[in-house]
């Protein structure tokens, strides 16, 4: 893995030091949701993506937390309306969600199923308005070490957005001060991509192996498999 890869000065300022550790982090939480849904949609037999959708996000929201729970200043909070823990690291929360079904790839086509819980918790993140262009877009690399540090640590949310399928495995994972809009939009006021592979020995998540009954699949994640959500739950079957 690039040895740059979370050291930006967006990174250093949101997480310090354990910028790298929670770019690694991101990554195999990726590969360990996407293993464990798609095994999840194998054993169900059916061939839509319900399960696979219903498995990713929770198995990405306990996994992040597990992942990170040996970095520098890492702590976990379950705010109300959340069904899991959220991570923070050296005060900023990550809010990791997986992009709908209906997304497209690139950082300014994703789609994520707006929640009151969602939008509250990110309500600090600037809104874009049609005057104003996404940092990324018109900040130079050179002025990059201008970005604004959040005004309170304690009150930092980030949004890491995960692209990700059961036939096309892994494919994005987008990092930055961002929030949804009621269409379910996603706007970046500053982003980054993280590659979604790590070096050789890194990544400890194992390649996915069908199970052979729909409880056997690997691991003891508490999955909510339940029909019936609360608005700010997850994407469910997207």
């Amino acid at each position: 893995m690039d040895a740059s890869i979370g050291d930006s000065a967006w990174f250093q300022q949101r997480f310090g030091d354990a910028g790298p550790a929670v770019a690694k982090a991101l990554i195999r939480a990726g590969h360990e949701a996407h293993n464990r849904s798609s095994d999840t949609k194998a054993a169900s037999g059916l061939t839509t993506d319900e399960a696979y959708g219903a498995t990713f996000w929770q198995v990405l929201a306990i996994d992040l937390v597990e992942q990170l729970s040996s970095a520098q200043g890492i702590r976990a909070l379950k705010p109300k309306g959340a069904r899991h823990p959220l991570p923070i690291v050296n005060g900023t929360t990550i809010h990791a969600v997986k992009c709908a079904s209906r997304s497209g790839s690139r950082h300014d086509q994703l789609k994520i199923r707006w929640s009151q819980f969602r939008d509250d918790s990110m309500s600090q993140v600037a809104r874009v308005t049609g005057d104003v262009l996404p940092l990324a877009e018109w900040l130079d690399e050179e002025e990059d070490e201008g970005i604004a540090a959040p005004a309170s640590a304690d009150e930092s949310v980030v949004l890491a957005a995960f692209v990700a399928s059961a036939s096309g495995g892994l494919e994005r994972i987008y990092i930055g001060d961002g929030y949804i809009d009621r269409n379910d939009d996603v706007y970046w006021v500053h982003y980054e991509e993280i590659p979604v592979r790590l070096g050789a020995g890194e990544l400890t998540s194992t390649v996915s192996v069908v199970a052979e009954r729909f409880d056997s699949a690997p691991g003891s994640v508490d999955i909510d498999m339940g029909l019936v959500r609360r608005p700010e739950e997850e994407e469910g079957a997207e």
